[in-house]
């Protein structure tokens, strides 16, 4: 599964839960004040979304402007499958320069309606396939989907069953804003991330915005930690898991705004922070490399198969 997957499939399910409201959320804060702790010593914040609420039409032209850049506004907001996509990916060094991951933005601008796009169409056929719920597989059905390009696995953690796994605090969120997912990404069939994120939504006017990380306070329980995983390929090229490892800093944003609401004008845009251990692709630029064409070919995708 692309890394897309790590914007788009691992919010699917959760976007069609009932326990996701249209409010307020602190994750959003957390994210773009805060930030993700890469190590003791550094947290990456994410920018803010191009778009704010309190922005005059002056404010949001001008921004909308700066975002196109060279490829200028008119050639960016093209109502065509293949009009361009802002990728912009920086590299996350440490005080030594050495690499510790990567931050990801993206947007491209599509032509359809806030109202004609259910959320899980959104995210769905934005980036790929909906995810695998763990629950209705099998150890047969999970071997079969192991042995070729693997799928995102995604399970909504209920109210009663984060109680009953201890984890009480977390579901007295579920009943606000607040969902919890225990997922299983795959990123270039090379490394299975899995653990527990945490999602929050809000709907400012014009806009539906989500706000999502791995969630580090399930660590303690050996099943919901954190962690990623080799994949290899055994002696008859099934793919096969190898050693797992504590993993840590991975979450980001996605919206869908409103431009140009008479025109059915959106700009959807996504931000990402990732960490890369040196062990994933040997400290090469593989994962860089290949993430702007899968952008790319995802902002295509979207725009073959919205609804007009």
């Amino acid at each position: 599964m692309m890394l897309a997957a790590l914007l788009g499939n691992c919010l699917v399910a959760a976007m069609a839960s009932s326990s996701l409201h249209a409010q307020g959320a602190d994750l959003f804060s957390e994210l773009s004040e805060r930030g993700l702790e890469f190590t003791d010593q550094q947290r990456i914040a994410l920018p803010l979304p191009t778009l704010q609420s309190a922005m005059t039409d002056r404010e949001r032209t001008e921004a909308l402007e700066k975002l196109a850049g060279k490829l200028k506004w008119d050639r960016f907001s093209r109502d065509a499958v293949t009009a361009p996509v802002v990728v912009d990916i920086d590299t996350i060094d440490d005080a030594s320069g050495e690499r510790l991951g990567l931050n990801v933005h993206s947007a491209f601008v599509a032509y359809t309606t806030l109202e004609t796009l259910r959320d899980q169409d959104l995210m769905e056929e934005t980036f790929g396939p909906a995810p695998i719920d763990s629950t209705t597989l099998d150890s047969e059905k999970r071997k079969a989907a192991a042995s070729d390009a693997m799928r995102v696995v995604m399970r909504e953690l209920s109210a009663t069953e984060l109680t009953q796994l201890g984890f009480a605090e977390q579901a007295a969120l579920t009943r606000s804003n607040v969902s919890f997912a225990y997922i299983e990404l795959p990123l270039l069939n090379k490394v299975l991330v899995r653990g527990v994120i945490r999602i929050e939504k809000r709907q400012p006017a014009g806009a539906v915005e989500f706000a999502w990380r791995l969630d580090p306070s399930f660590n303690a329980d050996e099943k919901y930690a954190s962690r990623w995983t080799r994949l290899e390929r055994d002696e008859v090229g099934k793919m096969v898991e190898g050693g797992s490892f504590p993993y840590t800093a991975c979450g980001g944003w996605m919206g869908v705004y409103e431009i140009d609401r008479e025109e059915k004008q959106l700009l959807v845009e996504s931000q990402l922070l990732l960490r890369e251990p040196t062990e994933w692709f040997a400290g090469s630029n593989f994962l860089r490399s290949k993430l702007p064409l899968m952008l790319q070919e995802n902002a295509r995708s979207f725009r073959r198969k919205i609804p007009r």
